[in-house]
């Protein structure tokens, strides 16, 4: 808990922070303007679900992954470059609990910029006014897709953070971040059950009519797969990176 708290403090003071924050607002504020503008006659506009999978697209599909490759390398390569980590590991704390905190870091983050998107979506549904289907069904499966994002984006990104927690710049995490996510994404159909990037969409197309309609149109088909197995795939893949991490880091002499 002291070290959550510490790493927290050291947030407060970061610019990148500030930025990510203020680009997430930006990133919502084109969602809710396009509600404004887009006549609910359009079918690319006319329910709550078009309205909270934009603003979810938006800041889950590129953004987040980019986002958690940044953060997770400054959380590392800074502390090793200005020898905090060192000073860290003389006290009784564990290298085990350096990553763990660092990933529960990165959760949280991403549960703050997830809540703050779902709260402009619905703050645009009431605002712009004009979706019939804006009920307590349609904000509860917007809810369940953002959590669900929020919570797997971050596992789905450990191959990542791995790199991240023995990189000696920020080059390399920050390169594969975007080779990973490239992949992910363009190699969607047949990475599903092996790349957890891939498998969250096939994840998320589970959760409502209109989050399924947002997968095919992303990537211009349906993923005929389970949730469960595209669930099953993303953790076991985190847990061997989570393992590899920590591995990783009592191999490292600080």
């Amino acid at each position: 808990m002291l070290l959550i708290k510490a790493e927290i403090k050291k947030w407060k003071r970061s610019r990148i922070l500030i930025g990510i924050i203020l680009l997430t607002v930006i990133l919502n504020l084109f969602a809710i303007e396009r509600a404004f503008s887009i006549s609910r006659e359009s079918p690319i506009m006319d329910s709550f679900g078009d309205l909270y999978c934009l603003a979810f697209k938006n800041i889950t599909f590129v953004f987040l992954p980019v986002v958690i490759g940044i953060v997770s390398t400054m959380l590392f390569f800074e502390e090793k470059k200005n020898d905090t980590l060192k000073n860290v590991l003389i006290t009784s704390v564990s290298r085990f609990e350096v990553f763990l905190v660092k990933f529960i870091l990165i959760e949280l983050l991403t549960l703050f910029l997830m809540a703050l998107t779902y709260i402009s979506s619905v703050l645009g549904a009431v605002l712009s006014i004009g979706f019939l289907d804006f009920n307590l069904v349609t904000l509860k499966e917007a809810a369940i897709l953002y959590i669900l994002a929020a919570l797997l984006i971050p596992i789905a990104m450990l191959p990542v953070i791995y790199i991240a927690s023995f990189s000696k710049s920020y080059v390399l995490p920050i390169s594969m971040c975007l080779i990973y996510l490239g992949i992910g994404i363009f190699g969607a159909s047949i990475l599903v059950h092996i790349h957890p990037l891939a498998s969250l969409l096939g994840v998320y197309q589970n959760v409502s009519s209109a989050a399924k309609e947002m997968v095919e149109n992303s990537i211009g088909y349906s993923l005929n797969v389970s949730q469960f197995s595209c669930l099953l795939s993303i953790l076991s893949i985190g847990i061997v990176f989570f393992i590899l991490a920590i591995k990783s880091m009592k191999r490292q002499n600080y």
